[in-house]
């Protein structure tokens, strides 16, 4: 079949290739040898799961909910003051609570030593004599001629039971138990009888019966 050259119109038998006037190419071949372009139509995008893409909506609860990270500290930041201290309570504890090994003194606790000085009695081995009071271990201590007494006189006038000397409250007292000669205090000029329980102090000086007299020393 005769093909017609688009170039100048002239028409070429079936068998030629190209156009006998002009040289040009048969139209059909001309197709033939065109390269063919292809397009590629790029793949789909992956689908994202809701839980890997967040909504706009949850990346903004998100961003109200997480707190902001803490500053750095600062090396040169001053040390609170003492009054900032005392203000937290782990720290009012370590202060106010006392360590386990100490045990605070007792109101009762005996910080003063007191003795009997022996001035004057009929056995003259107890004369110059200080004989302690031990209130840490006696709560009262008796004074008589009996050996049941804590401290013992032996001299006639004194009593069996005589008297008996506490400590109460940090102060000394004396009380006579019905003495027969009775027990006296010095007041600077006379002997006083002593009437019920009755205060005593340091450097009292004391008369038991008549021939007995002690003086409170306290050390």
């Amino acid at each position: 079949m005769p093909w017609k050259c688009p170039v100048c119109g002239y028409e070429n038998t079936d068998d030629a290739n190209f156009c006998i006037r002009c040289g040009a190419q048969k139209p059909t071949e001309v197709q033939s040898t065109q390269p063919l372009q292809i397009t590629q139509t790029p793949p789909p995008p992956p689908e994202q799961s809701p839980q890997q893409t967040p909504s706009p909506q949850v990346e903004a609860q998100q961003q109200a909910v997480t707190p902001p990270p803490p500053p750095p500290a600062d090396v040169n930041q001053a040390p609170p003051s003492p009054q900032q201290a005392v203000s937290t309570p782990a720290i009012q504890q370590q202060v106010v609570t006392p360590p386990p090994n100490q045990i605070p003194p007792s109101p009762q606790q005996v910080t003063q030593k007191y003795y009997l000085l022996f001035i004057q009695t009929p056995y003259a081995g107890l004369i110059n004599q200080k004989i302690p009071l031990s209130f840490d271990i006696f709560p009262s201590i008796s004074v008589g001629r009996s050996p049941e007494n804590v401290i013992i006189v032996p001299d006639p006038e004194v009593s069996r039971r005589h008297a008996v000397i506490s400590l109460e409250g940090g102060e000394l007292y004396i009380e006579d138990l019905n003495s027969t000669n009775g027990t006296y205090i010095y007041d600077g000029k006379l002997f006083q009888p002593v009437k019920g329980k009755q205060k005593i102090s340091p450097n009292t000086i004391i008369k038991l019966g008549n021939q007995t007299i002690v003086k409170v020393v306290a050390e």
